[in-house]
């Protein structure tokens, strides 16, 4: 026991015990500024590590589009850069390089060309997928048309029609190929709608160039799309409107009937529209012993309606007596100027008659003197 004691009150072990605690203190003082070194270590390890990603980019054309129309190519390309992680990850997020395809010295016909690239880093390796594309190259081509609405009229709901359909734009300027527009026959917007439709249908639709078959042209057309609005409606139909006098009026008077509507606008099924010509109004004269105005509701059936639906009859009555009286005057009348204009024409004939005979006796007259 005495030996152990005098161990640890030895000076060597303090001197031990010293630098143990040196040691501690010293790395709990430096423990921030050591992880900091480590943590900057792998940082930089990262950094310089090598590192791949593939990204989808556009494909830019270099040719006269003006002069020629080319078709074949893919509107995006994969490219699998390589290379240190920061300036992968930095070309990643910028993509500040192009692939491009060189067709300025092609003419007119298909062709195969390599893509290439500009832009990138010369530290990173690239693979450009597909590194090679198919083009076809031709004359441009732009031409004007007319845009057709197609709409299937069987979804209107029954009774129902459609009118002219009213578009944001009438006409479309269709570029392509020389050939290609050649060949198209119409520019349609294909309006699609539901089953029973009661209400107008609006509609961005976009449009078609077809050929004379109904086959797809392969062709730009500006606009691509346009609105479309189809109105939709019960069928109508303007007929003329008879007044016609009905009931019993007094036996000593006569009626007039007259009204400023001469027409009226039926609304219905067409089916029930076309089974009527005009449409009689029938005014009761019963009790009516004055003029006056009525107000009658215009008859219709099988779910047809009228605009106006009342129409506003004068009935004018007057004495039967006094139509005589008048239509006797203006017979005798008639006859006294008949008579008149024929007493006029006697005179006028005994005055031609005269005349004959004085130019008579006169040119007897002059004879005999004559003679003499």
């Amino acid at each position: 026991m005495n030996g152990f004691n005098k161990f640890f009150n030895s000076p060597l072990v303090y001197r031990i015990l010293a630098l143990v605690f040196a040691i501690m203190l010293f790395g709990y003082v430096n423990i921030d500024r050591i992880n900091s070194t480590r943590e900057a270590t792998t940082s930089s390890t990262t950094m310089l590590a090598n590192k791949s990603r593939t990204l989808k980019v556009p494909l830019q054309i270099n040719a006269d589009t003006d002069k020629y129309f080319i078709t074949g190519y893919p509107e995006k390309v994969k490219i699998n850069i390589e290379g240190p992680s920061a300036l992968v990850t930095a070309t990643a997020n910028t993509q500040n390089f192009k692939i491009m395809a060189n067709l300025e010295k092609l003419g007119v016909g298909k062709h195969t060309v390599r893509l290439t690239q500009e832009g990138l880093n010369k530290e990173l390796g690239y693979r450009i997928v597909p590194n090679t594309i198919k083009v076809n190259i031709q004359v441009k081509a732009a031409k004007r048309f007319p845009i057709q609405v197609k709409f299937n009229k069987a979804n209107l709901a029954q009774g129902y029609t459609s009118g002219d359909p009213e578009l944001s734009q009438s006409t479309a300027v269709v570029t392509g190929s020389k050939a290609e527009i050649d060949s198209i026959n119409s520019v349609v917007a294909n309006v699609n709608a539901q089953n029973n439709l009661t209400t107008d249908l609006t509609q961005q639709t976009t449009l078609q160039a077809l050929d004379k078959h109904g086959n797809t042209v392969n062709a730009l057309l500006d606009p691509e799309t346009v609105k479309v609005t189809i109105p939709v409606m019960r069928p109508t139909k303007k007929v003329a409107l008879s007044l016609k006098q009905t009931g019993s009026g007094d036996s000593d008077k006569t009626y007039q009937l007259s009204s400023d509507v001469h027409n009226v606008t039926l609304t219905g099924a067409q089916t029930s529209l076309d089974k009527i010509s005009t449409l009689a109004l029938n005014v009761s004269v019963t009790d009516i012993s004055s003029t006056t105005t009525k107000t009658i509701t215009v008859p219709t059936s099988n779910g047809v309606t009228a605009d106006p639906a009342t129409v506003k009859v004068k009935i004018t009555v007057s004495d039967s007596d006094t139509e005589s009286s008048s239509a006797a005057s203006s017979s005798a009348s008639s006859r006294d100027a008949a008579s008149s204009s024929d007493s006029s024409s006697q005179q006028s004939s005994s005055s031609s008659d005269s005349s004959s005979s004085a130019d008579s006796s006169s040119e007897s007259a002059s004879s005999s003197s004559s003679s003499n």
